[in-house]
């Protein structure tokens, strides 16, 4: 048995996908026989509480939230943003007004965490002997919070084993100018330093680490956990439905390539426009009825609204295809959504849409492995659009004909993704 801390600033009960990974981790570390303690932020949002159960058999120190009003400064100072210059065109002041706003609220983001850290240590001072006691700690990045507090054990209990978990790098594309400095500073801080670096996808990996810290690195994908939900208790809704769950950052994750195909097929006479069913989860209703209106499709939108977990994962249990969008592009390969894997576990048709310009996405090798469904992707969608047309053609088939989508699944692929199996790679690493 290990005596094991988790550092996740997101952590269940919030209602936020990023919370899934540190808790599931925490859980299954447990019901595999260590001791599992958990520091996290105090929860405030919307909460989700189908992981209540679980949160019961943890120890868990809950920190405040930083609010605005303490005024707590980061450590490194951030430089101010520029004043706005003279007068100009509406549309370029409105384009800097929305990049001094979104600066500003990234700096916010790191201040709030620097906070949080410095909570932490606070904790760790008035109790060294307690924080010393692990064998190993686990930081869950992001945000920023959770490896700032591992470098806090790291630097006042320098014998506790500190692995560091990436589920995304912490300077992607769309990192903003003025925090980029300081987040490349802190994740190189974190590779040199902690003891063991885990990414969730090799694309990430070679992004984070490269070859300085190859003998430390590790790539341990995300998971699912098949007691969340019994999928053989839903019933299909017997619709010729599509699903997508979750968020589409702005309009990066891109369904138009599905309502693409799908238009044509109706308007070929191929598809009944009426058959179609596009339910949705989530709080980008706006950007994805502007994605379905350019090829007339918005009135088969059904909206869900922001779900509760336990909600969101019926939903995708009784739809025919699970619609899933992700991006693969220079300098920002290997995502590997947590969404994902819940898809996985439901065993249903994944239909896969990949923008950017990078090939062979980790998503992509996956769904064709392990027989999942179909993908798309950008950079090839000459000869990927004619065989998602074929696909879904040949589907609405099975679907009048009254049979269930054909697939193929491999069992000993998918279970590879299996939590049980994510928490025994990690636990080897302590």
């Amino acid at each position: 048995m290990k005596k094991i801390l988790i550092l996740s600033y997101n952590f269940a009960p919030r209602q936020t996908v990023g919370v899934i990974r540190p808790t599931k981790l925490a859980q299954a570390l447990r019901e595999a026989g260590n001791a599992v303690d958990v520091v996290c932020v105090k929860p405030f949002g919307n909460l989700d509480h189908s992981f209540d159960e679980a949160l019961k058999k943890l120890n868990i120190t809950y920190i405040d939230k930083i609010i605005v009003e303490e005024k707590v400064r980061p450590a490194t100072q951030q430089p101010k943003p520029a004043p706005a210059p003279a007068p100009q065109s509406a549309p370029k002041k409105k384009t800097l007004i929305r990049k001094v706003k979104t600066e500003g609220r990234e700096i916010l983001k790191i201040t709030r965490s620097i906070g949080f850290a410095k909570r932490f240590e606070k904790l760790v001072k008035a109790d060294k002997k307690k924080y010393s006691s692990y064998d190993a700690c686990i930081s869950s990045y992001g945000p920023v919070a959770s490896h700032l507090c591992g470098l806090v054990m790291k630097k006042h209990c320098p014998g506790v084993k500190w692995i560091a978990d990436f589920r995304d790098p912490m300077v992607v594309n769309l990192t903003t100018p003025l925090t980029k400095p300081y987040r490349a500073s802190l994740q190189e801080k974190v590779c040199k330093k902690a003891d063991v670096l885990v990414a969730v996808s090799n694309g990430y990996a070679d992004r984070i680490f490269g070859e300085r810290y190859k003998d430390k690195s590790h790539v341990v994908y995300n998971g699912f956990d098949r007691g969340d939900i019994d999928t053989a208790g839903i019933e299909p809704d017997g619709l010729f439905s599509f699903t997508y769950v979750g968020a589409l950052y702005g309009g990066k994750r891109d369904i138009r390539p599905l309502f693409d195909v799908l238009k044509e097929l109706c308007d070929e006479g191929s598809v009944d426009k009426n058959d179609i069913v596009i339910k949705y989860g989530g709080n980008n209703l706006p950007i994805l009825m502007t994605q379905a209106a350019q090829f007339g499709l918005e009135d088969r939108i059904i909206d869900h609204g922001m779900l509760p977990r336990a909600k969101s994962l019926e939903l995708q249990a009784s739809s025919r295809h699970l619609i899933h969008a992700t991006w693969n592009e220079k300098g920002e390969n290997g995502v590997f959504p947590g969404k994902f894997l819940e898809y996985i576990m439901m065993g249903r048709s994944i239909i896969s849409l990949v923008s950017g310009d990078e090939p062979n996405s980790e998503v992509t090798v996956v769904v064709k492995k392990a027989g999942l469904g179909v993908t798309f992707e950008e950079v090839t969608k000459d000869t990927d659009r004619a065989v998602l047309k074929e696909y879904i053609l040949n589907d609405y088939k099975n679907f009048k004909a009254g049979k269930a989508p054909a697939l193929n699944i491999d069992q000993n692929e998918v279970n590879r993704f299996d939590f049980a199996n994510v928490a025994k790679q990690i636990e080897e690493l302590i």
